[in-house]
């Protein structure tokens, strides 16, 4: 597994904007690499916004990505299941680990749960 260097993590997780390392794949930590170069950052968030005008913001916020989640589930046809949003991908990586076998620990580690 490759390291992460990006920060994870959002108001609830990381209330001090620390960020935290995260263990992820080599085809992930590629993937991470090329969109770096393609925006020209080296640091900082992984998700970023884009201006009018095609510039790259700093990062992209948690409204943000649920109002992308949003349109994307309406787009799909998913009306049929609640709304979606980026708790709903939290929770359900937690389950698929959780049904992998992963203890309890170590999913609470990585999705920043503090209690069970």
């Amino acid at each position: 597994m490759a390291k992460s260097t990006k920060r994870s993590g959002g108001p609830k997780t990381d209330q001090f904007g620390e960020g935290k390392m995260l263990p992820i794949s080599v085809s992930l930590h590629e993937v991470i690499q090329e969109w770096s170069h393609r925006i020209q950052q080296n640091h900082g968030y992984i998700l970023r916004g884009f201006t009018r005008d095609h510039q790259v913001t700093t990062s992209l916020s948690p409204a943000s990505i649920n109002k992308i989640l949003k349109r994307l589930q309406s787009k799909s046809k998913l009306d049929q299941i609640d709304a979606l949003s980026g708790h709903s991908f939290r929770v359900g990586a937690a389950l698929d680990l959780l049904e992998k076998g992963i203890p309890l620990e170590r999913i609470m580690l990585r999705g920043g749960w503090k209690s069970e």
